[in-house]
């Protein structure tokens, strides 16, 4: 009698399934890299979107477990490293928006795309007065909250266009979402 052995998938079946499960982590470090790239100075502009601000709250509404909080805290500690700011900032800032979205996800989790949109602004404007309180207790005194703002602003009103790039992503790259 033919003994069967037990099915093993093939290497490009196991590294197919590695890179879907650091696919939104490394769409987290692509968006850090991003935030570095001098986009505004073709606008004549020194503002740059919150791009890994716009992956984590993707990737934490819509699959959560593939984007855990140590993958955050990375992202984070690697956009802290990269701008020479006060490190631990954005690790800190980002897995405490993590945690407050995860915990307001039911909300939003099979809402259209306007709650879904409204809901980031609200982290945005969350994310940007806890990053201005933090640094004006650093440097002791107020900061001027202007240009945060406006790099707010500006990063709620692209967000719709990274979102439709990380359902892209999603919908070919991870199956069954």
């Amino acid at each position: 009698m033919v003994r069967l052995e037990p099915y093993s998938p093939t290497p490009a079946a196991r590294a197919g399934r590695v890179f879907m499960v650091v696919a939104p982590f490394v769409m987290g470090l692509v968006c850090v890299l991003l935030s570095f790239v001098p986009l505004g100075r073709i606008f004549g502009s020194s503002l740059t979107p919150a791009f890994a601000l716009m992956a984590i709250y993707y990737w934490a509404i819509v699959r959560p477990e593939m984007f855990p909080p140590l993958a955050v805290f990375t992202v984070g500690l690697v956009f802290d490293l990269l701008s020479g700011g006060i490190i631990g900032l954005w690790a800190f800032v980002y897995v405490l928006i993590y945690a407050v979205v995860i915990s307001q996800r039911p909300l939003v989790v099979n809402a259209p795309f306007a709650v879904f949109w409204f809901g980031f602004l609200v982290v945005a404007v969350f994310t940007g007065a806890i990053s201005w309180a933090v640094v004006s207790i650093y440097y002791g005194r107020p900061v001027p909250p202007s240009s945060l703002m406006q790099h707010m602003v500006l990063t709620v009103a692209i967000f719709p266009i990274f979102a439709m790039i990380f359902g892209r992503v999603q919908a070919r790259v991870l199956p069954g979402s």
